[in-house]
């Protein structure tokens, strides 16, 4: 949401309602999973399709890698040689076999983290970006607070088991989905094997994504696998049909492969778009008193649809929030607020409203004042302002 847009009061939240689109719905219609927890998400909207707990903290174990790749590929340039440190060689778990010292590009070594799922991997990244886990671990943060993932903390770049390294399915899917909007990311994510080299040797390194849907669901357009002890098996996929495209996630799911087909297909299969406003459309009258006409009607800039089920509810608020600054007289098309709708968890879609018409002081003689004081601040004349050079 515009940040110049904002309460000045209870008051001027104009419009809450509860909209609900409905048709019986059949539980048998959800997908029933084995996960702890797990959402479904529409990657255009943010819209949640499908809930199970989405909010429960959990171990996300190397889904964490989603949130380590698109950080260096914003921060980092993948044609510099990364040196790797004997901390990076000599991680515990799953690895593409760094070895100390080598100098590898962090392009090679990003596919490392994302199909070979390489732990090693993620801390020569970590190090070379920030120059140390601990100073990757920030950037994590901060960056996970920024693309909505508010109930996450992260201490190390791979997703080995910590107790204050905790992510939920929600903010995954969230990570996910804004990892989505860079392109090499995306081709990084739906890879499914790749040679990169390996130190001295004249063999490289073969690498095969662990994200066996890529072979198996044709729709697939990428995803991460994890799994340790703590978390149990975990998997974030990507799945695109009919110019839609959704992100689920499960956690702590001993039937993830399964279970992520389930709800993709439900996601991709289950739900259409309904215009709830349309460009120009009348959404709220706005009494204003000492004014030519008493009142002003506030139109919606651009058409809004949302994601229903073909059998089942969606429930939503409609809101209207008004700008801080609104003053005599109004110009037709001067943006006056913006428009919400929200679901349970956030802003689903929103557009700027609208003054429907001119609006002025019921007194001629303000109106004459208004006059001239824009037309000596346009035309020169009599309004001068001193200014330094």
């Amino acid at each position: 949401m515009n940040r110049n847009l904002c309460f000045l009061s209870i008051f001027l939240l104009i419009y809450t309602a509860l909209f609900i689109f409905e048709s019986p719905l059949q539980a048998a219609n959800l997908p029933q999973l084995s996960a702890r927890s797990a959402v479904l998400i529409d990657v255009e909207t943010g819209q949640v399709l499908y809930n199970k707990h989405m909010h429960l903290k959990s171990f996300p174990a190397s889904l964490t890698k989603v949130l380590t790749t698109i950080i260096a590929l914003e921060e980092g340039n993948l044609r510099e040689l990364v040196t790797v440190s004997r901390r990076a060689a000599y991680q515990e778990g799953s690895s593409i076999y760094l070895r100390e010292g080598e100098k590898i590009k962090l392009e090679d070594l990003l596919y490392g983290v994302m199909l070979a799922s390489g732990n090693d991997a993620a801390v020569a990244v970590a190090e070379h970006i920030a120059g140390s886990i601990e100073e990757f671990a920030g950037l994590m943060n901060e960056k996970a607070r920024e693309m909505g993932a508010l109930n996450s903390n992260f201490v190390n770049p791979s997703g080995l088991p910590d107790t204050n390294h905790y992510s939920t399915a929600y903010d995954l899917a969230m990570i996910m989905r804004y990892a989505l909007k860079n392109e090499k990311f995306r081709e990084i994510t739906g890879t499914k094997q790749k040679t990169i080299p390996w130190a001295d040797n004249d063999w490289g390194r073969g690498l095969r994504n662990h994200n066996k849907l890529l072979w198996q669901y044709d729709d697939i357009t990428g995803g991460k696998t994890g799994y340790t002890k703590a978390a149990g098996r975990c998997l974030v996929a990507s799945a695109s049909r009919n110019g839609r495209e959704v992100v689920a996630v499960v956690l702590n799911d001993p039937d993830d492969w399964l279970d992520v087909r389930r709800l993709l297909d439900y996601g991709l299969e289950n739900f259409k778009r309904a215009r709830v406003v349309e460009q120009g459309e009348p959404v709220y009258s706005l009494a204003w008193e000492k004014t030519d006409k008493g009142k002003l009607d506030l139109l919606a800039a651009d058409s809004l649809d949302l994601l229903i089920p073909d059998a089942g509810e969606i429930k939503v608020k409609k809101q209207i929030y008004l700008k801080e600054d609104l003053n005599l007289p109004v110009r037709k098309g001067d943006e006056m607020g913006v428009l919400c709708f929200l679901d349970d968890y956030k802003v689903i879609a929103e557009t700027r409203l609208v003054a429907a018409e001119d609006l002025h002081y019921n007194s001629l003689f303000l109106r004459f004042w208004y006059w001239l004081r824009e037309k000596t601040r346009n035309d020169g004349g009599l309004y001068s302002q001193s200014q330094k050079y």
